[in-house]
């Protein structure tokens, strides 16, 4: 009987005692959410949620953090942002037989339905695979060092083409793969488009595709209005050559002159330095069609997510550029060049380096008096794998 007067006084008198715990702050908030259309009828599996919190240098736990969540119920999925509303939302659960409540922070999400992936859309659906994916959510969601991780592999992101390439030193030569077969044969992407079963040494080589037919014609001109101009221009402009042109050009004729003159723009963009590349316009020197021509075969360009496009020069952007100034090199000697006069213009590029792509490309080299050789006869030189005779040291 007592014991059901007290109740009786409890339920009378409802008194409740609030306890707000110091804590509270760094706890998970309950989430609460309001759909935009109305009330939801769940399937028989009912709503599955889903939510991604951005990670932040404080509040990471608490009311402050930025959320997103999604919901589905196998038919339309619903998003919504946690509310930055200035009130703070609570939820109390009050102990009927103690008559305490405990307070609970609270985050409102306001639900709404996506209609972007509905089958009446006009727009095609296109399902992002598993790594962009999450890829989308570290940009949006990702602390910082995340994003910088993000943006510099992006960054550092190149054409499929170049997957396999490979850079001219001593590891590409022990992994250099055949060849010598005549049709399907792998190209080494930095070399320019070769006939290796040529009758001839100059149909190895095809001069149209080291200078296109629009550089050509640019190149023509140049060339007739500086052979038929004053004697004055002409040395004027000599004396801007590079040595290996400057040494050349006193007395050629008009295909010589086209050959020497596109040589020297090749080693003027060779020159440039990693700061030249990037900027705006890296060349002032070179006219167009050659620098648009330059950039496009020797450099590669890449964006970020402001759209800033940036452009760089890796190793193997460079060792095309070299094989190339090679191969103009032996159609203006006759296919047999001197590497040491060809290396004093070049910017850290050494003899060694050159005798190794020389070789690649199929000359044969040596040395005399005069210097270090490079001379591009049939047969043409094949490369053979080298291995070290040295024990490895390194130990795992």
């Amino acid at each position: 009987m007592k014991k059901e007067q007290k109740q009786s006084n409890m339920n009378e008198n409802d008194d409740c005692k609030l306890k707000v715990y110091s804590k509270r702050n760094k706890r998970t908030p309950v989430f609460i959410t309001d759909f935009s259309h109305g009330e939801v009828n769940g399937n028989e599996n009912g709503l599955k949620f889903e939510c991604y919190k951005k990670n932040t240098s404080i509040n990471n736990v608490g009311c402050d953090a930025i959320r997103e969540l999604v919901a589905t119920n196998g038919r339309l999925n619903y998003s919504g942002s946690s509310s930055q509303s200035a009130l703070k939302y609570f939820v109390g659960v009050r102990n009927k037989e103690t008559g305490k409540m405990k307070l609970y922070d609270s985050v409102l999400f306001r639900m709404k339905p996506n209609l972007k992936n509905m089958v009446g859309n006009s727009e095609p659906v296109l399902h992002k695979s598993y790594w962009e994916g999450m890829n989308d959510l570290t940009q949006n969601f990702g602390s910082k060092a995340k994003k910088r991780a993000l943006n510099t592999l992006q960054k550092c992101t190149v054409d499929a083409s170049l997957d396999n390439s490979l850079t001219v030193n001593e590891s590409i030569l022990r992994s250099s793969p055949d060849r010598s077969s005549i049709d399907g044969a792998r190209q080494i992407d930095y070399l320019p488009p070769q006939d290796r079963n040529a009758s001839v040494p100059n149909e190895v080589f095809d001069i149209n595709d080291i200078i296109s037919p629009e550089e050509d014609l640019a190149l023509h001109r140049e060339a007739q209005d500086l052979l038929i101009g004053p004697a004055s221009e002409l040395y004027e402009r000599c004396s801007s050559f590079c040595k290996y042109v400057a040494e050349r050009f006193r007395s050629v004729n008009a295909t010589q002159a086209k050959l020497l003159l596109y040589y020297n723009y090749l080693i003027i963009f060779q020159q440039l330095k990693y700061a030249d590349i990037r900027k705006k316009d890296p060349t002032p020197l070179i006219p167009d069609p050659y620098k648009k021509n330059m950039l496009e075969k020797f450099t590669l360009s890449s964006s970020n997510e402001k759209g800033r496009v940036s452009r760089t020069c890796p190793n193997q952007m460079k060792d095309k550029l070299v094989a190339y100034i090679l191969v103009l090199a032996l159609f203006i000697d006759d296919f047999k060049i001197n590497l040491d006069g060809i290396y004093k213009d070049l910017n850290n590029v050494g003899v060694p380096k050159l005798k190794t792509i020389a070789e690649v490309l199929g000359c044969h080299t040596s040395k005399n008096n005069v210097g270090n050789i490079a001379e591009l006869r049939l047969p043409l030189n094949e490369v053979t794998p080298k291995f070290s005779k040295k024990p490895s040291s390194r130990k795992f």
